[in-house]
């Protein structure tokens, strides 16, 4: 027998206003007609949440339609970016931590760098660095967006959000944390229903998986002890030889050291095909099209996509085609960030 499952009436609101406003923020502009579309919202629904979103000085009207139809003239509608911002932390990086004020749309507006070796106490200098972007940004802040690494080896994120209490400017903003992984999938799928596997290349090479609505979801995990074979040269932190981490932090090193572009484009090919083998079992297993690679490593590059899409394409039924392609998306931990408290705070 199936059990209805009955939704708590704030639940669904809150439900429905996440739907509108992600459809807004894709849509940059759409009407209450084209939200209901959209959506797939009853068209009473879409005018009570418009109507909510529009107290809340969260959504304004920009004037009529330049469609031609019969009747009336439909209203258009857009997030206001001058009505929420939001402030995202980048502390990926072994050198520097990085800061910004990011407008709704994930645009950078401003941006601010502290290095980490001027930093004795690093969670209070993150906190104050905090509290100079909410100074400067143009409206109400929504809350904080912190980017971490996936092995959280570098800081502890629970220090730097409870850093923020001790400052009177930041106490009260909310703090979020989450995996560079997931924060750069949810910057590269933006407000759209794209499905991919995201592969980071960082310190510790991870994954997160967009499908549908779990973009930006906590699916990190770390890829770095999968088996490839063969000898880097060197142990894994795990103790074992031949995990991609390895292999790559090797490749890495000889890229920086290569004074040449074909030897450069010789690692990438190489870390490409020591890559694509073990995401076939995962893209294999989740049905999903395509990886997207990103990462600041010296060896993103159309060579290492294309050779990891050859040695994926291998590994699987030669029919079975997944694209791979580098991420698109610049400053993606830090848009990532802004856009998960978006989601969590506007939703």
């Amino acid at each position: 027998m199936v059990t209805a499952t009955h939704i708590p009436v704030q639940g669904a609101r809150r439900h429905n206003r996440g739907v509108v406003l992600q459809a807004l923020l894709r849509e940059s502009s759409a009407s209450r007609a084209d939200l209901a579309r959209l959506t797939g919202l009853a068209r009473p629904t879409i005018t009570e949440v418009v109507r909510d979103l529009l107290a809340d000085g969260v959504v304004i009207e920009t004037g009529q339609s330049q469609e031609a139809r019969v009747g009336k003239p439909s209203v258009l509608l857009e997030v206001d970016g001058d009505a929420v911002q939001t402030i995202a932390v980048d502390l990926t990086s072994p050198d520097w931590v990085v800061g910004a004020v990011c407008a709704p749309d994930g645009r950078i507006l401003v941006r601010q760098e502290i290095a980490r070796d001027t930093a004795p106490d690093l969670p209070a200098a993150v906190a104050e660095l905090v509290a100079r972007l909410t100074s400067q940004a143009g409206c109400p802040v929504l809350g904080v967006g912190f980017g971490v690494p996936m092995d959280a080896a570098s800081g502890d994120a629970a220090a730097f959000v409870s850093a923020l209490s001790a400052l009177p400017e930041t106490a009260l903003l909310p703090a979020l944390a989450a995996a560079e992984a997931d924060l750069a999938a949810r910057a590269e799928a933006g407000y759209g229903d794209a499905e991919f596997l995201l592969v980071r290349l960082g310190e510790v090479v991870s994954t997160a998986i967009v499908s549908g609505y779990t973009a930006g979801a906590d699916t990190a995990r770390e890829l770095a002890h999968l088996d490839v074979g063969g000898d880097p040269g060197r142990q894994c932190r795990c103790g074992n030889t031949g995990c991609v981490h390895a292999w790559l932090a090797v490749l890495e090193e000889r890229m920086d050291a290569a004074g040449d572009e074909q030897t450069r484009e010789a690692l990438r090919i190489e870390a490409g095909e020591k890559l694509g083998a073990p995401l076939a079992a995962i893209v294999s297993a989740l049905d999903l099209p395509q990886v997207v690679l990103s990462g600041t490593s010296s060896l993103m590059g159309r060579e290492l996509c294309s050779a990891a899409e050859s040695a994926l394409t291998a590994a699987r039924l030669r029919n079975a085609h997944v694209e791979v392609r580098c991420g698109t998306t610049e400053d993606t931990v830090l848009r990532g960030a802004a856009a998960q408290v978006l989601a969590a705070e506007l939703a």
